[in-house]
This record gives C-alpha cells, structure tokens and sequence, in this order.
C-alpha cells in the first residue's frame, strides 16, 4: 500500500452447481435435489454428490432472498436483452398493473443453477401470488417448476415443456411458422433454400428445422443438408453463417433464418459480397423484431405475437390464483407470416413449385 491505494485482493473462483455436477458425474438437477435435501435421489448418487461437494468446498446459495420481499407475481425468463422476451414483460406487466399487482423480473442469463437458486428464492418468500416460466428452450430439466409446484404455486408456462407439471402452458406453433417461411419461399420459386438455425439441443430449433423439412417434403424438393447450419444465435452468427454459404460455388438463392437477428447478419454478408436482395438472394426471418422494418430492404419476417402472449398469459395465470381448481389449460399461438422486401423469386425459376404443391 506504499502508493497510497489497496492492494488487489486475488479472488478465487466460486465452484458452482455445475462444477459438482461434472465431478460427481451427474445431472445439475441431481446436485440441486442433493443439496435441497430431496428423497427422489438414489443413496449412490447421493453419495457422489456429498463427495464432490465436500472435495471442491462447495457453499450453496440458499434462497434468503436477495430482494427482500418478492414481488406478487414473478417471471423467470432465460435472457431478458432478447427482444422476444422484453415485448413479452411489456405484455404481463400491464396485466400486472391493472390487476394492482407488481411483476418482479428474475433473469438466467441461461444458466440452468441461477434458474434454481431464484426458484428456492420464490419458494422462500411469503408473498409471491404466481410464477410465469419463460424459456428457456436450451436445458429440459424441470426441477425449478416442480420445486415451486411442490410449493403450492400457481403457474404459467411459456414455450416451456414439463410435461409432468401441472401448469398452464401458452406456446406459439413454432413449426408451423418456419413452415410458413419455406413455403412462402417455395411459393415463389426457390428450390436451393439455406436453413440458418441455432445449438441442437434447442427444443425452439427443432420445431423450427422441422417445419423447414416438412414444406420441402411437401413441395418434393430434396434438401442440401450442408445448408443447413447451426451458429450462435446473433447478428454475428448470422454474418458468420451467410459468408460461408454465400462464398460457396453453389449458393443457395434464399435463406431461411431462425431469428431475424440471424437474417439481419445475413443481410450484412451479402452486402459485402455485393450480393443484391431481394433479386439475387432472398432472406426471411422469424420474431418480427421492431427493427425489422426499418432493415434496408425492410425484413420478411415471421411475426410472434409477444405482447399479446404476455397479456395472455397473465391472464391465465390471475385466473388460476382466484380458482386453483381449474383444469390445466394449453394455448396455442399462431405465428403470422410479414411480407416485406427481402423476398421475391429468383432470376431462374426451375420448376413451378406452386402447382407442384396445388392447395397447400
């Protein structure tokens, strides 16, 4: 401290959930009924568990809530920077707000051990009324919604499967949306169409790969599978993927993307490529973000209604705290295909596609 300022303190690393998980050789969700003290866990594993905890010096966090009293209704989402998710708190907070009620906001940031302390937390607390899962489509574990189901909470799930849970569940038809994007693109001729999707284990990207697969199935065109790509779901992953598929001698004349942050990326590699959109390349993507309209051509998109979801499932969710009994109930959203710029035909149609597919 001879200069007048603190020395650095060296912090070490804090051993997380998922570090005993790996060391014990056993799921996260595991780790968490060993540690809240669950009896739905085998002696075996139990003892793995204890042994990785006390080799790494592991210290749970324990639900004394960090925001002193929760609010009345509460959301849980994965990533709250994604523009589906903030449309959607827009959504449940003006139900909240007409219902006299506050909505207190718990963020993930996709990590599966953050979603189970802030579960532990709400089951914590004496005044939280309800609890709206959003996401995360990246892990299947169920142990954060059934804590709270043991707990006696009301719950709303969104685009979130458990299905051994007794909740309320409002999804949109994700499959029929990208199903919608390839058959508009099929509609208009293309037959060489790129897939730009996310990480596999996404059940989101799954549901939307497989509506791609099923209207060229419909419309009996075989898929190049190496245009079919995977990559981090962001404007640079979309850039990423677009130059690779775009520098190919074979280049696919349309581009399916996964989220219109995918397509936006794509828009900007072939901007570099000198490649024209719509006449050279169409591109389509699914969300309808507020900025999709203003992209330059104005972005073909694939809208989710994510206010109204918001809206609804608040709903859902006040009308099961007045009446607990109610049958568990599942809604279904219809995405909504927006035509904008970036698609058109291409320079050579091939094949008539539309009459191929008659009335599909």
């Amino acid at each position: 401290m001879g200069n007048g300022y603190p020395r650095k303190m060296m912090r070490k690393k804090s051993i997380t959930m998922t570090d005993v998980a790996r060391q014990a050789g056993v799921s996260i969700s595991t780790v968490s009924r060993v540690v809240s003290g669950s009896v739905n866990v085998s002696d075996q594993l139990r003892q793995q568990v204890e042994a990785a905890i006390t080799e790494l010096n592991y210290r749970p966090i324990h639900a004394a809530s960090r925001y002193g009293a929760a609010a009345n209704v509460a959301v849980l989402v994965p990533n709250i920077g994604g523009p589906f998710f903030r449309r959607l708190i827009q959504g449940l907070q003006s139900i909240c707000f007409k219902k006299g009620h506050t909505l207190q906001i718990y963020n993930s940031d996709d990590d599966p051990e953050k979603e189970m302390i802030h579960a532990d937390e709400l089951v914590a607390s004496a005044s939280v009324k309800g609890v709206i899962f959003a996401g995360a489509w990246t892990w299947d574990h169920q142990e954060p919604i059934l804590k709270l189901e043991g707990a006696g909470i009301p719950l709303c799930l969104i685009n979130r499967s458990a299905p051994t849970v007794r909740a309320d569940l409002l999804e949109v038809e994700r499959e029929q949306g990208t199903y919608d994007a390839a058959r508009h693109l099929l509609q208009l001729g293309h037959a060489r169409i790129g897939c730009i999707t996310g990480i596999p284990n996404a059940a989101i990207g799954r549901d939307q790969v497989a509506g791609f697969r099923r209207a060229m199935g419909d419309y009996q065109i075989e898929i190049d599978e190496s245009l079919v790509m995977e990559t981090h779901l962001s404007a640079a992953g979309g850039y990423r993927a677009g130059l690779e598929l775009l520098a190919r001698a074979d280049p696919p004349t349309a581009i399916l993307a996964r989220t219109d942050r995918l397509a936006i990326g794509v828009m900007r590699a072939a901007w570099e490529l000198s490649i024209d959109i719509p006449y050279d390349l169409s591109i389509i993507g699914y969300d309808d973000e507020p900025d999709a309209r203003f992209t330059r051509p104005a972005l073909t998109t694939i809208r989710q209604p994510q206010y109204e979801m918001g809206t609804r499932a608040a709903s859902l969710l006040f009308e099961r705290v007045d009446n607990p009994t109610l049958p568990q109930r599942q809604v279904i959203v219809q995405p909504q295909l927006i035509m904008r710029e970036t698609t058109a035909a291409p320079k050579t149609v091939m094949r008539p596609l539309a009459e191929i597919a008659g009335a599909q």
